[in-house]
């Protein structure tokens, strides 16, 4: 069954999703977390462009639907992308009404059907379908018309762009959508501060889509608050040296950081080849570069109430800066994962990125790259952020230099959800 679906997705598809199957680099695929009430992860929706496009969205939904599906589901696996959480895909009308039913798992995904299409009989008679095939729907960009409003009796989900609403249309469309559909989850979109958070947590939204989580308030502080100051100055510390001795100190004075370095040295993930006992013979097995950046990702964790996306989003960006380097392991490529961990600074101690900076003795380099994204640490990090957040446009420079950026985002996702199973 699974093979016909595969064989009925190419065919509608076109040439393009067969060029997708056959290489990796025909589609540039970024995921945007979504997030519940207590910010824990609530899914993933995977945003694509083709790579040789000259803008960041595809014309044809349908086959840029089907490019996604065979590019990030068969091609990688759906896994690699979102690991064991929810995957929101885009589909358009004729998608849903020409694959049936659609080539992908029903409990994995969220069909989310996207705005302006025709609604009719046809439409709605899929829709049914699908339901009844255990297929969760969600309503995109949604706004409240008749024709909308046929389509609720078979969604679950509705998705709110915010952006596109005054307060008091957002209040009214939320008031009516909970007084009469009771059931529905309501997302809101495009909520890139803590303020937009708060005020669409007081509307009644369950979830939200956006890097709120990864932005600090707009608050004006005169200094830098000690909520994860220490965390912050463990990682600088260990970030500015490379001395054996001097790592080792580092560590040992932190009871819980060795602690934890010694279960991640002794862990299936690492397979060392004997058990090891002391902090000293951890940094003998494993070498400097590796225990240092460990280290940095626990004092990085271990912050005070730290979003567990934000920490998975600084690893992504940590990791595709080390790897996009071309800088191997050396201490090069440790200024460009430095670079990645920290441009998540701002948001861990809730202050704007020029009061860390001055207040934390950062290398000049890195000072640059963070405060001005200028230097090569700058040019790297501001692509990768942009890559990791779908904004493929701004990323244009990094996606033409770097041909692999896709396989290399999809590894540091990977390395990403590990090293955050092994910190847990």
């Amino acid at each position: 069954m699974w093979a016909d679906r595969w064989s009925k997705a190419q065919r509608v598809a076109g040439p393009g999703a067969a060029a997708a199957s056959a290489g990796r680099a025909v589609v540039a695929v970024a995921r945007q977390p979504i997030l519940d009430r207590n910010r824990s992860l609530f899914g993933y929706e995977l945003l694509f462009r083709e790579p040789n496009s000259e803008t960041a969205g595809v014309l044809d939904d349908r086959a840029a639907t089907s490019t996604v599906i065979l590019d990030g589901l068969f091609d990688i696996g759906l896994f690699d992308l979102v690991g064991d959480n929810v995957a929101y895909v885009n589909v358009s009308r004729d998608f849903l009404l020409s694959v049936r039913p659609p080539p992908l798992p029903a409990r994995r995904v969220v069909l989310e059907l996207l705005e302006d299409q025709v609604v009719d009989d046809a439409l709605l008679g899929v829709l049914e379908d699908l339901v009844a095939e255990g297929f969760t729907i969600a309503l995109d960009d949604f706004r409240l018309t008749p024709a909308t409003e046929q389509l609720i009796r078979y969604a679950s989900i509705v998705k709110v762009d915010v952006l596109e609403h005054t307060d008091r249309s957002l209040e009214a469309l939320v008031s009516h959508l909970r007084a009469n559909y009771p059931g529905l989850t309501l997302i809101a979109e495009k909520v890139e501060t803590r303020a937009e958070w708060v005020r669409c947590s007081v509307l009644g939204f369950d979830a939200f889509q956006g890097y709120f989580f990864a932005r600090p308030s707009s608050l004006q502080r005169s200094r830098l608050p000690t909520q994860g100051l220490g965390s912050l100055s463990t990682m600088v510390e260990l970030s500015a040296t490379e001395d054996f001795d001097e790592l080792n100190r580092i560590i040992t004075r932190d009871a819980g950081l060795s602690m934890r370095l010694l279960r991640y040295a002794n862990s299936a993930y690492v397979s060392l080849p004997r058990r090891v006992g002391s902090v000293q013979e951890g940094l003998a097995w494993l070498g400097a570069a590796t225990v240092r950046r460990f280290a940095m990702m626990v004092a990085l964790a271990s912050a005070h109430d730290v979003p567990n996306e934000l920490l998975v989003t600084a690893l992504v960006r940590a990791r595709m800066c080390q790897l996009l380097s071309g800088a191997g392991d050396s201490a090069a490529a440790d200024s460009y994962f430095t670079v990645g961990l920290f441009s998540v600074a701002d948001a861990l101690v809730d202050a704007p990125m020029q009061l860390v900076i001055e207040q934390l003795p950062f290398r000049y380099d890195i000072v640059d790259a963070l405060l001005y994204g200028s230097g090569k640490l700058g040019d790297l990090i501001g692509g990768v952020i942009a890559y990791q957040c779908g904004e493929f446009d701004a990323a244009s420079e990094l996606i033409a230099s770097h041909p692999d950026v896709e396989q290399v985002y999809r590894q540091a996702i990977s390395w990403a959800d590990h090293s955050i199973a092994e910190l847990a």
